[in-house]
């Protein structure tokens, strides 16, 4: 056995007691992972206005099941702390974040030494509206021109909706966006592609009042077999009395 480089590590927890009976317990790990709180916001170096927790940014990509060599979009990128999480569990991930404010609001250079401080491998940023299809050719070239694997994101639902910025909501821009590509793939397999690949998940937040349900707050059917999109998990966090927020998650399966 080598104990300077072993195959298995075993560790011995002392100091436990059981009925005033010292005990030892032998363990052995089993999985590692980041530590959350180096993303959070006073550890960044790119703040905005709202930016995502750490918890909530992992939770995306964790409930997305993010691998090393996937192809991440988050296509309302912000500070890009979603995709600080994904190079954080998968370092060998392309991510690719699309944000339509201009650097005055989130500056991308401030982005990339978030990454490059943390010797993570900086996302490919593209400023737009990932509604144009223009900007969306644009993400999936900086990927070799495929489907990306996880579409992962934290619409700007506030922003948005005090601005009226337009009468569908963040998440059903997102799902007409995925409708648009994959119908245009299948119509023209060798000059376009889809945005999100077979078996690929779009996991993302949708904010819920005490006014309203979470089904009405999604994409309806039509839109989500237009999408090719399966429903596959939600889970609430209760922000107040009067505001939750889902995480809901859907499977590419057409």
């Amino acid at each position: 056995v080598d104990l300077q480089n072993p195959q298995v590590k075993i560790y011995i927890f002392d100091g436990l007691s059981e009925g005033g009976n010292p005990r030892k317990i032998l363990a052995r790990q089993i999985a590692t992972g980041p530590k959350t709180s180096s993303i959070s916001p006073a550890e960044r170096i790119c703040i905005t206005n709202t930016p995502l927790e750490p918890i909530a940014a992992f939770s995306l990509c964790n409930v997305a099941r993010i691998r090393n060599r996937d192809k991440i979009l988050d296509p309302y990128a912000g500070s890009c702390a979603t995709l600080l999480a994904a190079a954080m569990i998968a370092p060998s991930a392309e991510t690719v974040g699309i944000e339509i404010a201009h650097n005055g609001l989130v500056n991308r250079d401030d982005i990339i030494q978030d990454f490059r401080s943390r010797s993570l491998k900086p996302p490919k940023l593209i400023c737009g509206d990932s509604t144009k299809l223009c900007i969306r050719e644009e993400a999936t070239k900086s990927v070799g021109g495929v489907p990306f694997d996880a579409c992962v994101a934290d619409p700007p639902y506030g922003i948005r909706e005090s601005t009226n910025y337009n009468e569908n909501s963040p998440l059903e821009e997102l799902f007409t966006s995925i409708a648009f590509d994959r119908e245009a793939s299948l119509a023209n397999p060798s000059n376009h592609s889809r945005l999100l690949r077979l078996g690929g998940r779009l996991v993302a937040f949708v904010p819920v009042t005490d006014q309203q349900t979470l089904s009405e707050m999604l994409p309806n059917q039509d839109l989500k077999e237009r999408a090719g999109l399966q429903f596959e998990v939600s889970r609430e966090q209760p922000l107040n009395e009067k505001l939750s927020r889902w995480l809901v998650s859907y499977l590419s399966v057409r």
